[in-house]
Formats: C-alpha cells, sequence, structure tokens
C-alpha cells in the first residue's frame, strides 16, 4: 500500500462527506502549475476549517479521478503540501493534516465563497481613515492637465543611450547601495547649475535627491515639524503640500493671495498672534494661480523670516519656464540666516515618471533628512542621477530646455488666444508670465461640477474644480495645463470645451 490510503472516520470526521471536488479548484489555462495550484486550494480549505485539522485525506487515485487530473499531478500536490507542513505522511495509515493546528471552525459554503472573493477588499481590522485624496489618472488623449510638459519632447533617444550604457558598462559600485543623499557626482554637478543659474552658493552636501518634489515636502515636514505646529499657505496653495503638512499634525493658517502673490503683510499679522513654525510658497508661479511674487515681497517675506525665525519651505517647481523676460531668482538666493528650505525636481524638464527631486538647505538640515529618508526609502536611482549628470555637463539638458521653453512659449500664447477669441466672456484668466497652465474662472452658467464630466464624454480632460475650492464654495475655476498639447491638439481641445458650453446652453 502507498502512503495515500482510502478515506476512514478519524476524529468523528467522516472524510467522504468533504467535497473535495467542489472545494479543490484550478485552471489549466493559468501560467502556475495545476499541482500548485491544488496545494494552495488544500491550504485555503484547511485554512478556513473546511479540511478540518487531522482529518485523513482520501487516496490519490480516487482524488484524481475526482478532479479529471493524471494521479501524479495530485501525488506532487500533497508532496508539496508535505514539504510546507500542512500534511504528515504515516506509513501503512494515510495522508493527513497536521494535528498541531489551531482548532477552526469551519464556515458554510456562502461563507467561504464571501471569503475567497472578498477578505481583500475589506480589512479585518481597525485603521484610522486619511483625508488624503489620491489624484485621477487622466487617460484622454486631449487634456487641460495641471500643467504637466509634453513627454514626447523629451530627450529620450540620449536618456535611453546613457541608461543603456550605465546598465552594461556601470562599475559595481553603481549598482550597489548608494549614499542615502545621492549620487556624488551628479550632486556635485546640479550644485555648479544652481549656483550659476539661481545665484545659489551651495555644494553637494547641501543637496538630498529625493523620488520627486513630493517626497521632498514630505521628508521636509517629517524633520521640521512637530503636532501642533503652526504653518501659513497661501490661500489655495498646492493641496498636495497641504494635505502633507496637515498629515504630520501642523495646524494650517491661510493668507490671502493676490495678483502679485502672497499678501507678505498678512504673515506679520499671524507671527504677532502665534508662534509660527514654517511658511510653504511656491514663489514662481504660483500654485495653482500662476502668479509669481514680486521682488519686493520676497525681501519682506524674508525679512519676516528672519525677525520671527520661521523656515520658509520655497518650492520652485518650474522655475526654467519663464516666457515675458529671465525668472525672478528664488528666494534661497537672498537667504543669509539658513532659512530657507529649497524645493524643486526634474519634472518639468524631463517627464514625470523619472522621479527625480531635490532639497537644498543647510548642512545640518540636510542630514536629519537624510536619516529620515533613510528609513522610508534608501537611496534615489543611481543610473538615473548618474544620466542626468552627464545630461547638464554634455548639454543635452541645456539644449532640450530652449528648445521646450520656445515651444511651451507659443502654445501658451495660441491657447491664450483661441480661449478669448472662442469662448469669450464665459471665461476670465490672466496670461501667465511663465509656467504649464492657465488659471481660469468660468461663468457660474457653467459649473465645473457639469462642465468636466461632459467635455470628457467627448475625450478631453477638464479639472471638475473641486480641489481649488474656496472655503465659501463660490469658486469655480480650474488650472488649464496648455504645454502637453501641440497647436492642432489645443485647437480641437478648444472646439469640444466650445460645444460643450454651447449644449449646456440650449
Amino acid at each position: 500500500m502507498d502512503g495515500y490510503s482510502n478515506p476512514i472516520l478519524i476524529n468523528h470526521v467522516v472524510q467522504m462527506d468533504i467535497p473535495f471536488k467542489s472545494l479543490i479548484n484550478f485552471d489549466k489555462s493559468s501560467d502556475l502549475p495545476v499541482y500548485r495550484q491544488i496545494a494552495n486550494s488544500f491550504i485555503q480549505n484547511i485554512q478556513t476549517g473546511r479540511i478540518p485539522t487531522s482529518s485523513r485525506l482520501i487516496g490519490t487515485r480516487q482524488l484524481a479521478d475526482l478532479l479529471g487530473v493524471h494521479r501524479k499531478t495530485v501525488i506532487a500536490a500533497f508532496e508539496e503540501l508535505n514539504s510546507q507542513g500542512w500534511i504528515e505522511m504515516i506509513p501503512r495509515k494515510g495522508t493527513f493534516v497536521i494535528k498541531n493546528l489551531p482548532e477552526i471552525k469551519p464556515v458554510s459554503f456562502q461563507e467561504m465563497e464571501r471569503y475567497m472573493g472578498c477578505n481583500l477588499k475589506n480589512a479585518g481590522f481597525y485603521f484610522e481613515k486619511s483625508k488624503i485624496v489620491i489624484p485621477e489618472v487622466i487617460t484622454q488623449k486631449l487634456a487641460f492637465n495641471d500643467g504637466l510638459p509634453d513627454v514626447r519632447l523629451a530627450p529620450r533617444e540620449e536618456l535611453a543611450k546613457l541608461y543603456n550604457f550605465y546598465f552594461k558598462n556601470g562599475e559595481p559600485s553603481v549598482f550597489q547601495y548608494a549614499h542615502v543623499q545621492g549620487n556624488s557626482h551628479f550632486r556635485e554637478v546640479f550644485a555648479r547649475i544652481l549656483n550659476e543659474t539661481r545665484s545659489l552658493s551651495v555644494s553637494k552636501e547641501n543637496i538630498l535627491s529625493t523620488r520627486g518634489s513630493q517626497m521632498a515636502i514630505y521628508l521636509v515636514g517629517k524633520a521640521l515639524i512637530k503636532p501642533n505646529d503652526e504653518i501659513i499657505v497661501g490661500e489655495l496653495s498646492y493641496r498636495a503640500a497641504t494635505l502633507t503638512l496637515t498629515a504630520l499634525g501642523a495646524n494650517i493658517n491661510t493668507i490671502p493671495v493676490d495678483g502679485d502673490g502672497l499678501v507678505v503683510e498678512a504673515i506679520e499679522e499671524i507671527c504677532l498672534r502665534k508662534t509660527i513654525r514654517a511658511i510653504y510658497v511656491t514663489s514662481h508661479h504660483y500654485h495653482p494661480t500662476t502668479v509669481t511674487l514680486k521682488p519686493e515681497r520676497r525681501l519682506k517675506l524674508l525679512a519676516l523670516a528672519e525677525r520671527f525665525r520661521f523656515a520658509i519651505i520655497e518650492d520652485d517647481y518650474d522655475y526654467d519656464f519663464h516666457y515675458t523676460n529671465n525668472p525672478i531668482l528664488p528666494l534661497a538666493s537672498a537667504d543669509k540666516s539658513g532659512l530657507v528650505i529649497y524645493i524643486g525636481s526634474f519634472t518639468k524638464w524631463l517627464a514625470p515618471t523619472f522621479r527625480i527631486g531635490y532639497v537644498v538647505a543647510s548642512e545640518d538640515f540636510i542630514q536629519e533628512l537624510s536619516k529620515w529618508r533613510r528609513i522610508i526609502d534608501r537611496q534615489s536611482d543611481t543610473i538615473m542621477e548618474l544620466c542626468l549628470a552627464d545630461m547638464i555637463e554634455n548639454g543635452t539638458l541645456k539644449r532640450h530646455a530652449i528648445r521646450s521653453l520656445k515651444v511651451y512659449h507659443e502654445r501658451r500664447d495660441f491657447a491664450c488666444e483661441q480661449l478669448k477669441s472662442e469662448l469669450g466672456e464665459r471665461i476670465e484668466f490672466r496670461k501667465p508670465d511663465g509656467g504649464m497652465a492657465i488659471w481660469a474662472n468660468f461663468d457660474k452658467k457653467y459649473p465645473l461640477s457639469e462642465l468636466a464630466p461632459n467635455c470628457r464624454k467627448y475625450g478631453l480632460y477638464l479639472h471638475d474644480g473641486e480641489t481649488f475650492r474656496s472655503e465659501n464654495g463660490n469658486l469655480n475655476a480650474c488650472r488649464m495645463g496648455f504645454a502637453s498639447m501641440n497647436i492642432q491638439e489645443m485647437g480641437e481641445a478648444i472646439r469640444i470645451l466650445r460645444k460643450t458650453m454651447d449644449n449646456m446652453s440650449i
């Protein structure tokens, strides 16, 4: 007799009452071997109590006949179960589910189906639900997005060649764990660029490489903020940053934003009443309204920071894309007290999929950020950093930026002209000096909550404006990114928008 015997009575369990044929499921078209599927199905039924502890399993021939598979397949499944410790094979007695499993109350077939199909839908434990909103993925080809670059313009061929080179020929150290602050050569090269283009005075020790600016904001907040610290942001500030700071325990104070950026006078009023830990600001092309913080307000902000000793988190997300003149130097360029934490990314230079961002700050603060970085993500993409360093040194990124700036300038002008001529008084906006989006206020007769889904029916993405609602709920505005569409696509997008608004007027 082999180790797989016929069913008998064990522990008052009638083995033939266990419906193995309906319990054991497998799919012959699956890439997973059938014997593994059978073994996994046994395990799931043992875990749910449908096959009880100490039960004697039916013989391999009988089970093979029930399941319509070769006996060798069942033997292989039993051997897999035995190797994992779920069953034991006792010579001349048979094969049994092991005895030392905790007693499991069997569930009904209906409960089992619910368990097998839905056990990952709802957690069986309590957890605190966050207010953080996961952004939707835009699938429409035509899109007035948040202000993203045209990935078709990215120097992907040059990047692919460099990445392939390092992947094939890189030194062994390239594939090992690297410095948590980022590749040393990349930080050296990037420090020179920051010093040349933004009039900073930094070295590689002042730079932490991150996976995008969102990680940078989180790390800065984690190192800087304690629960109930007071933070200042502008009205309609970048929502992801506000959510991050709130999630870290900050109390958010908002101040007005007008055509010249943050109303700095309001900061002093708050500072006289509260101890402010930090202010978050997008000084260039304020998010979402695209206005630029004027020089006199920048100097006042720096003076207030020195007076009240709060930090300035400066998110300079699209500094290089300014159309009317040269960009205004960042706050960090005039910081003499180490109070400005400068954040940015390469998203607008390349594409959102390339997750390379950075924090520039005092050396001791960067060291502290590195500790937090260490426990959430060991390092950045070393090969990508080496590629970026090469593209900076050989001029590829600079040439790409110059070409892109010209293209986006043309697209901004075209978008503004067409929106004005095609939509007239239905929409109000200010032509942005830079950046990749227009801040548009829509006539209340066209609520974005209705307009946006109607546009999507025609293949055009438009934000529903929910993110940008003011506290009184009367705002009917959104960002309309123009950079990712070419002139022809932009014309089609505006025609769809006009047609949708026309239909809503009927």
